[in-house]
């Protein structure tokens, strides 16, 4: 009866923070695909079919805790038209969340004539625009309650749609983006049994590659999320990568720290140790959240693994 009791109540609790930060992947920028987090980023190397899946799982310390898979695909279709999908499930206790993306994107190079180095990508602005359909559904047969009418327990599926918004940059190692995600199509619905809509979110990114010899360049950057429910959270981000072998494999490492902040102040949420490795076309990831909030140090820590692979663009006029 406790377990039930204490699933009953992991579950009301993601719900409320599902409604505060909207998708569950939107924080895993820097290991996983960043066209989940932005559209335009489907298909920006024309040369590659790219294809990601990640998996995560959180609050180790918690029975049933969260856990998120995502598979994605992307590449440039015709001209420098892209386009690209992914899939994603999460499972949260009784709670479960399972969707689609479809995205379009399109590259425009900045400097055609620029002659670049051997381990540096493309000067482009990009643009896209995509569409999230997902259904969250709660396993209401599985809870045990003193009143099966519960009011709470009433419609236990959602199916909710959604569109994105996004543009990037890339320009003489200097890098950003901004993203609007979460849009509602229609009048947007709540989470669960009216507890709170999902709120829209507007993601900013700046970074520049600072390059210290022909084998190592560090990445700093620095990202805003601001959501529509007035949350606010601040990332800075320090990437090092060391080459090796031909163009951009080698591992990366580096750190990413969290910051809330809202009316009452700051809080930091976590610090996540990252590392990543490119051998050939295969691409692998790790990062390690180390919770620095009250919930998080009880709740337990957090870890997410990616694994990808570059296939040759079939649409590429010179694929072979």
């Amino acid at each position: 009866m406790r377990r039930n009791l204490f699933t009953v109540i992991l579950v009301f609790v993601s719900v409320q923070l599902f409604s505060q930060e909207g998708m569950p992947f939107y924080n895993h920028y820097l290991v996983s695909d960043p066209y989940l987090i932005n559209p335009s980023y489907a298909g920006q190397d024309p040369e590659i079919l790219s294809l990601t899946a990640t998996h995560r799982n959180q609050w180790s310390n918690l029975p049933e805790s969260p856990n998120t898979q995502t598979l994605s695909v992307h590449a440039t279709v015709v001209d420098r038209l892209a386009f690209g999908v992914y899939l994603f499930n999460d499972q949260n206790g009784l709670s479960s969340l399972r969707g689609i993306n479809a995205s379009a994107a399109y590259h425009i190079p900045i400097n055609p004539r620029r002659e670049y180095r051997d381990d540096e990508q493309e000067d482009l602005f990009s643009f896209g625009l995509s569409y999230n359909f997902f259904q969250q559904k709660l396993d209401k047969d599985r809870v045990i309650v003193n009143d099966p009418n519960d009011p709470l327990l009433d419609d236990p599926t959602y199916n909710l749609n959604y569109f994105n918004l996004g543009a990037s940059f890339r320009y003489f190692g200097a890098f950003g983006g901004v993203a609007v995600n979460n849009i509602p199509l229609i009048d947007n619905e709540a989470v669960a049994n009216g507890v709170e809509p999902i709120p829209t979110w507007y993601n900013f990114l700046v970074g520049y590659q600072i390059y210290v010899s022909d084998k190592i360049h560090i990445d700093p950057s620095v990202v805003m999320n601001l959501g529509s429910n007035s949350a606010r959270k601040f990332d800075l981000n320090l990437m090092t990568h060391f080459s090796f072998g031909d163009f951009q494999q080698g591992v990366d490492l580096g750190v990413s720290y969290r910051q809330d902040i809202d009316k009452n102040g700051s809080q930091g949420l976590s610090i996540s140790p990252v590392m990543k490795l490119k051998i050939g076309e295969l691409k692998l990831g790790m990062s390690y959240d180390i919770g620095l909030s009250d919930i998080a140090k009880e709740a337990g820590n957090g870890i997410l693994f990616s694994l990808g692979y570059n296939f040759g663009n079939p649409f590429d006029p010179d694929f072979r």
